[in-house]
């Protein structure tokens, strides 16, 4: 594969890295896989080449920089059904942790999912009452498997929102495509393989004012629970829980509340004051600001956590959301080029998909710059 003709000028790119199956003791070489360069930019995107794997897993690509200075490249291969990605290729000689790709034996038997941390964000009421609330789950595959669904209709993992709750949606700066999510009768339901390590689910919806005061179930062990409330006036209860010191988003204020390793019984309680008068696009900016913060919140936290005695290899998870469009691109073409060849209708909606998701691109490496 080729893209892109090569940029005059430009220094060519090196990038030496191996395919390695993860098991609970040691990586063991992929021999044969294919792997795929990718180049995803606001001007183009798509599969630029690909090479199997020596007989020690090892594979290496060259490459130059074309168009778009903000443009990423990075390498991917799929195995078992599951696509994995290398970081972001940023040097001129890519190599060793950069460049190795960890890939899993897939299961859809029970694997034991751990919660890492919850969070959730309660934004003030916008105009009828109505608040925003987030919820940012950190989800934990403690095997040395890659969970994936069994079937179309049951989930590998699942939680309930409010019965109250309304207009259920994926966040866009999670890490899970909003094809991987349902919200049906009250219950979020996963489908995205879960590889062994650290992985995020984000979604949001909206309850009215008879919602509160609002009880939370925490339906399984959780190891931080994290409240974050923009009402000035609420009051959040649970087990172990302490205030902390605020954030502040988008010039808006939200108290902030921290507990540790709860039990599956605990329960969560959230009061908070009547109808407010922020703009409901105002409310949304915030809710969406908060989580991309607990977000990182989580990350910083599961750094600190003691690591278990026997632990798979963790996923990279430092993903801001330039990455994780440009990652859905690359599933996007790989999915389609995969396929049977599809009719006008099919590659009509791979392309307004496709288009869709490089304008998000494009505006998510404008912010990123913007804000550093």
């Amino acid at each position: 594969m080729q893209g892109g003709g090569p940029a005059l000028g430009e220094p060519v790119r090196r990038v030496d890295g191996v395919v390695v199956r993860g098991t609970r003791s040691s990586q063991i070489p992929v021999v044969g896989q294919w792997v795929v360069l990718h180049r995803v930019g606001p001007d183009h995107a798509g599969p630029l080449d690909s090479v199997r794997t020596s007989a020690t897993g090892a594979y290496a690509l060259r490459y130059r920089a074309t168009g778009d200075t903000s443009a990423l490249y990075f390498a991917s291969t799929s195995y078992g059904g599951v696509a994995y990605f290398t970081p972001p290729l940023r040097s001129l000689s890519a190599t060793g942790d950069d460049t190795r790709l960890t890939v899993f034996d897939t299961t859809s038997r029970p694997v034991p999912i751990a919660i890492g941390g919850r969070h959730i964000i309660v934004a003030a009421a916008a105009a009828g009452g109505t608040r925003p609330v987030g919820e940012v789950y950190d989800l934990e595959n403690d095997s040395t498997v890659t969970l994936v669904a069994r079937d179309s209709v049951t989930p590998l993992w699942s939680t309930h929102i409010p019965s109250d709750a309304r207009g259920a949606r994926t966040n866009a700066g999670g890490t899970i495509a909003a094809s991987a999510m349902t919200f049906r009768n009250g219950v979020v339901g996963l489908y995205a393989p879960l590889s062994p390590g650290f992985r995020q689910v984000a979604f949001s919806y909206d309850l009215p004012t008879k919602a509160f005061p609002l009880a939370v179930p925490l339906e399984r062990p959780t190891g931080l629970l994290e409240i974050m409330v923009e009402d000035p006036r609420a009051r959040v209860e649970a087990p172990h829980l302490r205030e902390v010191a605020p954030v502040n988003a988008d010039g808006r204020t939200f108290r902030r509340f921290l507990a540790q390793d709860l039990d599956a019984s605990s329960v969560v309680r959230i009061d908070v004051p009547g109808v407010g008068g922020l703009a409901p696009a105002r409310v949304e900016l915030g809710v969406g600001a908060v989580i991309a913060m607990a977000m990182l919140v989580a990350l910083l936290f599961g750094t600190r956590r003691a690591v278990r005695p026997v632990r798979a290899l963790a996923v990279a998870v430092d993903q801001p959301p330039s990455r994780v469009l440009a990652r859905r691109i690359a599933e996007l073409d790989e999915t389609f080029e995969r396929a049977p060849t599809g009719n006008d209708t099919e590659r009509e909606s791979y392309q307004s998909r496709r288009a869709e998701l490089k304008r998000q691109l494009a505006d998510a490496i404008a912010d990123e710059r913007r804000f550093g």
